[in-house]
């Protein structure tokens, strides 16, 4: 892979971890008047914006010339897709978004590609460095295991509740 792809592909897969943060964003302005689901919403959006931020340090840390011979199995087509899917969730706008809604797309998005790309990429590069990153920010299962708390105490949807179990 070219070291051009290889920035590219990083940059594109930070690009998609800021979209994340931008619907938990979103979230976190829907439930103003709830406190704890506003800040739980607020949080999910920093920790996403932390691994966009992480991903585009990567870039920095690895060098070119590692860059040259790093070996992704994702590809341009993969990232746009992705993008594609999580621009979906802000065009529909949320004016109306309930709790279960919301939870439930988390769920989508926490469950989807995006975060297994993420390791991939960090752990691709074979780093110290990037291990020392991804300890600045939230590692993805603590994420993980965070949304799964909220959704047991914030919902009562059986389908909820037992798809964070799968996650």
């Amino acid at each position: 892979m070219s070291s051009e792809s290889a920035l590219d592909l990083l940059e594109r897969f930070a690009e998609i971890e800021w979209l994340v943060a931008k619907i938990y964003f979103r979230f976190s302005h829907l439930f103003l008047d709830r406190p704890e689901l506003r800040d739980f919403w607020w949080d999910m959006a920093h920790e996403e914006e932390q691994h966009g931020s992480i991903l585009s340090a990567c870039r920095t840390l690895i060098g070119k010339d590692k860059l040259e011979r790093l070996e992704l199995d994702v590809t341009r087509e993969k990232a746009e897709e992705l993008k594609r899917w999580l621009r979906s969730y802000l065009s529909r706008g949320t004016p109306s978004l309930g709790v279960d809604e919301a939870f439930r797309i988390a769920l989508e998005i926490e469950g989807s590609e995006v975060n297994t790309i993420y390791n991939k990429l960090l752990h691709a590069a074979g780093l110290g460095g990037a291990q020392i990153v991804e300890s600045l920010g939230i590692p993805v299962h603590v994420q993980t295991q965070k949304l799964k708390v909220a959704i047991h105490r914030f919902c009562a949807d059986p389908g909820l509740l037992e798809t964070a179990q799968r996650l």
